[in-house]
């Protein structure tokens, strides 16, 4: 082939960048008179195997292996140890023990969802049941005996198992969390260079205070020390109190690839049976935490405090640290009725601190937190109620005013703080606890038609709405149920850029300061409250404070989910020795898809589909009322029933668990509060006044009906109450339609059907003519008659 490029120039042009035809002649300066022979010379190249051609039509430096049949025989007979590899792959893939879910494929027919990957194999026919709904086994694969490429499983009880261990099991769901795991080598390299606190450190203004007497209380078995508390009662009556806080800003650098890793993750993430740092444990749990007898780096928020524990002043000071006494909270209540002066004087300031609270309004929120007990093997025993005492308040307090101070302080100058922001709640919320609980509302101090008067809009704080709430939880006082659903009509706090107060403190400045090992909110302001100037702030900021308030309030709601799942994957393990058999439960929740019911030993949850209800009948959800009714029987399920319940599946993994209600023991509190009809409640609370259209639009059509009629907007029910009271408007349409045929109207009538029928004909007449003419022309026999 005259004139053209050579074999070797072609490979090295497409060797640097895969190319089409069209860009490779262009490339290679081809002519058009010389297009044909070069498509030749590429195609005899792809042929012996030099270029190749990839599903894009691009060319690509080839293998070296012939296309040519007898070529491509010698060339595979040169690679026998490849091709041995392979097969023995194959083999190894059925041969090898997984894990899975059973679960039924219509009557006679199973399948098995395997743990790790989620692929879903078809199992033989079979009488018997190789197992129970539900049930984790071990199986393995063998080729379908019809369908080439087709896998079937079995079960293999040759395995040591015919379940999961819970190692198996938490390990796979903290991949199916996508839960980090270790950190990059170059970051551990970095944090094992970290030294420890010297006598340099206090070469650059940071303050000496190893001569504190410093508490630092924790729960039991708690691994990382962030936080601990010095208090001294002066001679005037009022106190020094120190807020002191692990310097994590000290070990990580702004920017860093350790920043960025800590930006990312945002939170330790606290599982019942581990947790995932944010930081590395050669910080999270030594360097940064404020062991016993330790010389540690701190940031100190010194607070003064009157006799009455009201702030007069306060400052953030970098200091050195050494933990007087690290105990846990029972050991702080021991000490305190063992007469020791530090603990005492605690807690009389935390007392003092929480009573002003309470003076200037306080939401007393509480609600009962769960965790789990292991064994000896590290495997769950028991769910049972996190257990809290007096020092817990303690701590509490000390905590809330330092971060109060921190936000104050940032305000005061000038920088760029993350806050911790709580919005008050939505109106609509509000008004959705009043349809569905009104009793709550009785002798409320605020009237619901002033919630929705105009207010600040730099300020999350609302005292109106705070004085309801107030007061809705008085009401609610001592009962697990109202509370919840008071806590679920309240917004969700989370971080922002700008303080606009936090409704539940009732509090205008609040951010995050005292757990910088755990929370990355915390480290920014850590690293804020160190510049000497806004100005420098703007400098030195590596990341935009909103994205950081964005992405780690994203993270936050991720983890809270991830963390209330990991309590139901330890109590569906527990559950899964109890397949079959019937407990008492509480109906916990009523959704579009079922009801969810909770059981008391072992502690645990899951849901009920509506066909796993006892009895023929068709249940149907009322989101006004909240409650789920049968609409042959008229049966209800609302939140509180008492329930007789039988355990159908339990899936460790995944955290689900399924009952049937076998029966209804006693009706709930909730079902016996009485609900209010919207469109009622609307007309009450003088609604009918202001209807807002785009908001009608979103709601369900039948609710929107109601409502509709209640502010006289509904065009339809107007129509339905004209027809039976007619107007003048609708006398005068029944008089036309009464009047006899020589009227005005029905000539006009007449004339228009003449007109519509002599089209009629007019078409009729050509449309006969047509098909007439191609009947004769056609040669038929059945042509038209004229």
């Amino acid at each position: 082939m005259e004139n053209l490029p050579s074999k070797e120039q072609i490979i090295a042009v497409v060797r640097d960048e895969p190319m089409i035809g069209s860009q490779l002649r262009r490339a290679m300066g081809i002519t058009k008179h010389k297009k044909l022979a070069f498509k030749q010379l590429l195609a005899e190249m792809v042929s012996e195997g030099s270029l190749a051609r990839t599903s894009s039509k691009e060319y690509t430096p080839g293998t070296g292996i012939p296309k040519d049949k007898n070529e491509a025989e010698e060339f595979e007979s040169q690679r026998p140890a490849a091709a041995s590899r392979r097969k023995a792959s194959a083999k190894d893939e059925e041969t090898r023990v997984r894990r899975g879910v059973l679960s039924p494929d219509g009557k006679d027919w199973w399948q098995v969802t395997e743990l790790e990957t989620g692929k879903i194999y078809e199992m033989a026919h079979r009488s018997k049941a190789p197992g129970k709904d539900g049930e984790t086994i071990a199986f393995t694969l063998y080729p379908h005996p019809k369908l080439k490429h087709s896998m079937l499983a079995k079960v293999d009880r040759s395995a040591s198992e015919s379940e999961l261990s819970w190692k198996d099991v938490t390990a796979q769901f903290m991949k199916d969390a996508s839960l980090p795991s270790k950190f990059s080598d170059s970051i551990m390299d970095f944090v094992n260079k970290q030294k420890e606190p010297t006598e340099a450190d206090l070469k650059n203004g940071r303050l000496d205070l190893r001569n504190l007497y410093i508490l630092c209380i924790d729960p039991d078995g708690a691994m990382d020390h962030d936080d601990a508390i010095s208090v001294e009662k002066r001679a005037d009556g009022g106190f020094h109190l120190g807020v002191h806080i692990a310097d994590v800003s000290h070990y990580v650098p702004e920017g860093s690839e350790l920043d960025d890793e800590a930006i990312t993750r945002s939170f330790t993430q606290y599982l019942p049976w581990t947790a995932v740092p944010m930081l590395p444990d050669r910080l999270s749990s030594d360097l940064c935490s404020l062991h016993q007898g330790v010389d540690r780096l701190a940031f100190s928020c010194l607070i003064e405090l009157d006799k009455d524990a009201n702030v007069q002043s306060f400052e953030f000071k970098k200091s050195l640290v050494n933990i007087t006494a690290g105990i846990t909270y029972g050991e702080a209540v021991k000490r305190l009725e063992a007469g020791d002066e530090h603990v005492k004087a605690l807690q009389e300031v935390a007392d003092l601190l929480r009573a002003n609270r309470q003076a200037s309004g306080i939401l007393e929120l509480g609600s009962t937190e769960l965790g789990c007990k292991f064994d000896e093997n590290g495997e769950p025993e028991k769910i049972v109620p996190r257990e809290g005492n007096e020092s817990d308040h303690w701590i509490e307090e000390c905590m809330l005013i330092a971060n109060r101070c921190c936000a104050q302080e940032l305000q005061r100058r000038h920088l760029q703080g993350v806050y911790r922001i709580h919005e008050a709640p939505d109106t609509k919320d509000i008004m959705e606890l009043y349809y569905q609980l009104p009793d709550l509302f009785k002798d409320s101090p605020i009237s619901l038609r002033e919630l929705g008067k105009p207010r600040r809009g730099d300020t999350n704080l609302n005292p109106d709405v705070f004085k309801l709430y107030q007061h809705l939880v008085e009401r609610a006082k001592g009962d697990e149920e109202l509370t919840v659903r008071i806590l679920r009509s309240m917004q969700k706090a989370h971080y922002d850029s700008n303080c606009f107060g936090h409704f539940a403190l009732n509090w205008q400045d609040y951010a995050h300061f005292t757990s910088p090992i755990r929370r990355y909110a915390d480290l920014w302001c850590h690293r804020e409250l160190s510049r000497q100037s806004a100005a420098e702030t703007d400098a030195k900021r590596a990341w935009d404070v909103v994205a950081v308030c964005s992405e780690i309030s994203a993270n936050e709601v991720k983890n809270q989910k991830t963390e209330r799942m990991s309590l139901k994957v330890c109590a569906t393990w527990l559950l899964r020795k109890h397949l079959g058999e019937d407990f008492d439960a509480t109906v916990t929740g009523i959704q579009e898809w079922g009801v969810y019911v909770g059981v008391d030993d072992p502690r645990a949850e899951g849901l009920v589909r509506f066909r796993d209800i006892a009895g023929s009948d068709y249940y149907v959800f009322n989101p006004d009322k909240g409650i789920v009714y049968g609409k042959r029987s008229g049966k209800t399920f609302a939140r509180g029933d008492k329930v007789k319940v039988r355990l159908l599946r339990a899936n460790p993994v995944r955290g689900e668990a399924d009952f049937a209600i076998l029966e209804k023991i006693s009706d709930g509190r909730l079902s016996k509060i009485p609900t209010k009809d919207r469109a009622e409640a609307a007309e009450e609370l003088g609604l009918v006044s202001q209807p807002d259209e785009n908001e009608l639009e979103s709601i369900r059509p039948r609710e929107r009906k109601k409502i509709r009629e209640a502010y006289g907007k509904d065009r339809k029910a107007n129509k339905r109450k004209s027809d039976r009271a007619p107007s003048s408007r609708n006398s005068e349409k029944g008089s036309r339609k009464s009047r006899n045929k020589n009227s005005g109207f029905d000539e006009r009538e007449n004339a228009f059907s003449e007109r519509k029928n002599s089209r009629r004909k007019k078409f009729t007449r050509k449309k006969n003519s047509t098909f007439g003419n191609s009947r004769r022309d056609s040669g038929k026999i059945h042509t038209k008659k004229r």
